[in-house]
């Protein structure tokens, strides 16, 4: 039988009902990614992290994170803090993408602003795979357009004739164009009072090449006025121990001329590492963040100036980049959480404004690696998701029912359990049904009927597992025959690689049936190199999916344990033949393998 995936529908059945419209005030989340999966895409993406880091006053010196590593807790090696509720999933997989538009709803989020610089950059992927999903369940996607992807080199490796600053503006016309043609127009485009919206995060074109940019499509601009929040996020600095906010930017001005709204984004971190703070190099107080907000308080929310169509407010649950270390090559961030008491803070500041404010920008839902995800995860729980929905109710006036949130998370464990279902060789047809129709009464908030169809669900499904079999088995090391690489008994030095054959009879079950499973080793953790394992396989693109998974090192000088999963759909078992091969500068040994393959009685 398989492992039951569910779990229990704990909800109050007498109170699940939400009906989210309000005033027309707006709520929005910037959506940080492209993150992978080895099983759904065949990479990992910014889930992993390698880099030296040269520049920090801290004693960290690599960031090491091997997503593809599955630790004692079971859980993946992820570039973050804080840890997703359902694990480590594909950003591009349907129902993720599903879970994420019916939680955010739930919480009164009305869409995402996806991080995206360029067409065709992986985050127009994702763009793409988000808009018809949002398109069936009432929900926006709008851009965090990072302009400043554009004028990297990025660009160029895509299009070598993009080369210079004039060829990328001229590029960056283009991008306009696509975005007021499927982005800033259509059934899921953010619209506050009227207007098209898109959050400005800038770091690329000059206001002398934006405006060449908008003058290209002046037809668009002229007929929508669109509404260009423009991110300011300046240093400022400490004065008597008490953070002084940046009140003035001739940049700023210059933007402001162009029709942008001055608004917020992560705020500075100024102060410096200290006994309460060994962990980073710089962070704020929860005092220095609503310090930063004042000029836009000042400047903005309360203006009577025309220019500002959307006042938008700004709130953060809290930073922490050592996922990334400001990407590699940095420094490491801080904002403390406070056990979620800073984004309750932030919340409560910006309400006391709500009257002037049209909108409000939460940074982010997603961003893991820089730790301002307000998704759940195993650390804070629903926590921000709730805040989220309490303050979002009184900015758009409507009455909050916490016991919908964790639907979505339901959904989406069943919808992964008929999945596997379907892999082993059922037709579950009728679940899916059911599961589909769920989904939609959610979005409409009809909650009660919602947890009514999962729970015929759950009990199906129960009924389906009943069906499988799951038969386990190990491969220890002396099963496996391992050619090439060895340096001395029981441990092979990849440098020039080494391949790994099953036994005949593993390789025909494995074959016969839908497997999952993982396989282990020690590795020698010394110097900073990549060891890469792959396996034979037919699914394309077989650049993408032979890859098995990734192990970087970062020179402990320790033996350290590895486990990667397996994933059936991905693999070709070889009779006779290698299956799977190792190659890097480093050594191995003990490797084995566990198998889960099912069948149908």
């Amino acid at each position: 039988m398989i492992r039951n995936l569910l779990v229990i529908l704990f909800v109050n059945f007498l109170s699940l009902s939400a009906s989210y419209a309000g005033n027309g005030k707006k709520v929005y989340a910037d959506y940080h990614g492209v993150r992978y999966t080895r099983q759904h895409d065949g990479q990992i993406g910014r889930w992993g992290m390698f880099a030296t880091m040269p520049k920090t006053s801290t004693d960290i010196k690599y960031i090491c994170r091997n997503a593809d590593n599955i630790g004692d807790d079971g859980r993946h090696e992820i570039a973050a803090k804080h840890y997703p509720m359902i694990g480590m999933q594909s950003n591009l997989d349907p129902d993720l993408i599903e879970y994420q538009i019916l939680s955010a709803k739930a919480a009164g989020i009305d869409g995402f602003f996806i991080e995206w610089g360029f067409m065709p950059h992986e985050n127009d992927n994702l763009l793409k795979a988000m808009q018809p999903i949002a398109a069936k369940y009432g929900f926006e996607i709008g851009v965090n357009w990072c302009d400043g992807w554009l004028y990297y080199d990025w660009i160029t490796k895509i299009y070598p004739d993009i080369k210079t600053r004039a060829d990328k503006t001229k590029y960056m016309e283009k991008c306009f164009k696509y975005l007021a043609d499927n982005v800033f127009t259509g059934k899921t485009a953010p619209v506050v009072n009227g207007r098209p919206v898109f959050y400005h995060f800038g770091g690329g074109a000059t206001p002398e090449e934006f405006t060449q940019v908008l003058n290209a499509n002046k037809d668009f601009v002229e007929k929508t006025n669109p509404v260009m929040l423009r991110r300011w996020a300046d240093w400022g600095k400490l004065e008597n121990d008490i953070y002084k906010p940046v009140t003035y930017s001739q940049k700023m001005e210059e933007w402001k001329k162009l029709g942008e709204v001055p608004t917020a984004w992560i705020p500075a971190r100024v102060r410096e590492r200290n006994a309460g703070h060994l962990g980073c190099d710089f962070w704020a107080s929860k005092e220095d963040v609503l310090h930063f907000m004042e000029p836009f308080r000042d400047q903005v929310w309360l203006s009577d100036n025309p220019a500002y169509t959307v006042k938008c407010g700004f709130v953060i649950p809290g930073m922490d980049n050592h996922g990334c270390g400001g990407w590699g090559h940095s420094k490491f961030y801080e904002i403390d959480r406070y056990n979620g008491k800073l984004y309750d803070a932030m919340w409560q500041y910006n309400m006391q404004y709500r009257d002037s404010l049209d909108m409000m920008f939460i940074a982010s839902w997603s961003d893991y690696t820089e730790g301002h995800e307000i998704e759940p995860t195993i650390e804070n729980g629903y926590r921000e998701l709730e805040t989220t929905l309490r303050y979002a109710s009184v900015f758009k006036e409507f009455e909050p029912n916490l016991s919908v949130l964790r639907l979505p998370q339901q959904l989406f464990q069943m919808r992964k359990a008929v999945e596997l279902l379907q892999k082993v060789g059922l037709k579950e047809d009728l679940i899916l049904q059911l599961l589909d129709n769920a989904a939609l009464q959610m979005a409409e908030g009809s909650y009660k009927q919602a947890a009514d169809l999962l729970i015929q669900a759950s009990e199906m499904i129960g009924q389906e597992n009943e069906k499988v079999i799951n038969n386990e088995f190990v491969l220890t090391t002396s099963a496996l025959q391992v050619k090439g690489g060895e340096s001395t008994k029981g441990c092979w030095d990849a440098t020039e690689g080494f391949s790994v054959t099953l036994p005949t009879q593993a390789s025909v079950n494995l074959s016969a049936m839908y497997s999952l499973g993982t396989i282990e080793f020690w590795y020698l953790d010394k110097g900073t190199e990549s060891l890469f394992v792959r396996s034979t396989t037919k699914r394309e693109p077989k650049s993408y999916f032979a890859n098995v998974g990734k192990i970087a090192t970062c020179d402990t000088g320790e033996w350290k344990h590895a486990r990667i999963e397996l994933y059936g759909e991905n693999i070709v078992y070889s009779f006779g033949k290698p299956t799977f091969f190792f190659k890097g500068n480093v050594k191995v040994r003990d490797i084995s393998m566990k198998f889960n393959c099912f069948s149908i009685q």
